[in-house]
C-alpha cells in the first residue's frame, strides 16, 4: 500500500486508521440514534399536552389552579369543567381555584348543575369568580354562584331569562312540496312544528309549563347566589344585557370591577407565599392545520329544547 508520498504504509498503521474511522462512524451512528430517540419523545409530549395529557412544568411552590370556561354552557362541556375540578380537588398542591368566565350561556340545567356544584366546591377549596369578557344567561347563573363577583369594566353581563327557539319553514315546504305527517296522542303531545306557526294555545301552554317556572327557577337561584331578593333581581331579569362597571348593577349583579392582573396579584398578595397559576383545563388538541376551532352559535339550537337567553 503507498500513501501520497509514494512510500509504502505499515499495515499496522493502516489497521490503526481504519479502527479510528469505524469508531467514528459508530460514535455518529449512536449520536444519531440519540438524537432521532429524542427526537420522538419532544413530538410524544407534545401531543400529550396538546390532548391536556400532560401539564407544563411549574415553578416549586404552591398552585392556584385556572378553569378558563370559554364555550357555550352545554352539559358536555360542564361534565369536562367538573372532572377537572374534581382532580383539583384530590390533589393538594392546589390551594384554591381561579374560575375566569367567558360564556354567552346556554343549557339551564347544565348551568344549575355547574352553579350548585361550585357552591358545594368553594366550602373545601377556595374560588375566585372573575368575568373576563361576557358572562350572559346561563354563563351569568354560573358566575353567580361565587361571592364576591369579579369583573372587568368592559365585561358583558346578565341576559337573565328564557328563550325557546322556533323557526317555521312551512311556506319553503310548500314549494319544494314537503308535507308533514305524524301521529300523536295527546292534545299538546306535539306543541310545535317546524312547518307552522305556534298556535296560541300551544304557546300559553309551553310558557306556562316550561317557559315561566324556568325563568322563576333562574331568577330565584340568581337571588340566593347573590344573597339577594327576588324583588332586587326581578329589574334586572328581563333580558337585558349591561357592562359589568354599569353603577345600576353595581352590587347586583357584579361587586368589584378590576382586571385579571390586578386579581391575581391580590391573590398572591393574600397568600403571602410563592404561588404558581396553572390553566388546569384540557388543551384544544392540535390538527394538521393547526388549533381546532371553537365557534359559538348564539341563536340556533333545538327547535324544542329552552335555552338561557
Amino acid at each position: 500500500m503507498f500513501n501520497i508520498f509514494g512510500k509504502e504504509e505499515d499495515k499496522e498503521v493502516l489497521e490503526q486508521k481504519r479502527a479510528k474511522w469505524n469508531l467514528r462512524s459508530s460514535k455518529i451512528k449512536t449520536y444519531m440514534f440519540i438524537v432521532a430517540i429524542v427526537a420522538e419523545i419532544a413530538f410524544f409530549y407534545y401531543m400529550a399536552k396538546a390532548y391536556g395529557l400532560v401539564e407544563d412544568s411549574v415553578a416549586s411552590g404552591d398552585k392556584i389552579a385556572v378553569i378558563d370556561f370559554k364555550e357555550q354552557v352545554t352539559q358536555e362541556y360542564v361534565n369536562k369543567i367538573i372532572k377537572s375540578m374534581d382532580k383539583v380537588k384530590k390533589n393538594k398542591e392546589y390551594e384554591e381555584v381561579l374560575f375566569i368566565m367567558n360564556s354567552p350561556g346556554g343549557s339551564p340545567t347544565a348551568s344549575e348543575e355547574l352553579s350548585e356544584y361550585l357552591k358545594a366546591y368553594n366550602k373545601s377549596k377556595p374560588i375566585t369568580m372573575y368575568i373576563q369578557g361576557i358572562a350572559a344567561s346561563g354563563g351569568y347563573y354560573i358566575a353567580s354562584a361565587i361571592k364576591p363577583l369579579y369583573s372587568n369594566k368592559n365585561a358583558i353581563v346578565g341576559s337573565i331569562g328564557v328563550i325557546m327557539p322556533h323557526y317555521n319553514l312551512g311556506k319553503l315546504a310548500d314549494k319544494i312540496g314537503i308535507e308533514e305527517d305524524d301521529l300523536s296522542a295527546g292534545k299538546f303531545k306535539k306543541p310545535i312544528s317546524m312547518f307552522k306557526k305556534i298556535q296560541k294555545d300551544d304557546k300559553e301552554y309551553l310558557k306556562k309549563q316550561i317557559l315561566t317556572p324556568m325563568y322563576n327557577n333562574f331568577v330565584e337561584s340568581i337571588a340566593q347566589n347573590r344573597d339577594l331578593n327576588v324583588s332586587e333581581v326581578l329589574p334586572y331579569a328581563e333580558g337585558k344585557i349591561y357592562m359589568a362597571n354599569n353603577k345600576e348593577i353595581d352590587g347586583i349583579l357584579v361587586d368589584k370591577i378590576i382586571v385579571l392582573s390586578s386579581l391575581k396579584q391580590q391573590i398572591r398578595d393574600r397568600k403571602k407565599h410563592k404561588i404558581t397559576f396553572v390553566n388546569v383545563m384540557p388543551k384544544t388538541p392540535m390538527g394538521i392545520f393547526g388549533k381546532g376551532k371553537v365557534e359559538l352559535n348564539l341563536n340556533l339550537g333545538d327547535l324544542v329544547t329552552p335555552k338561557f337567553k
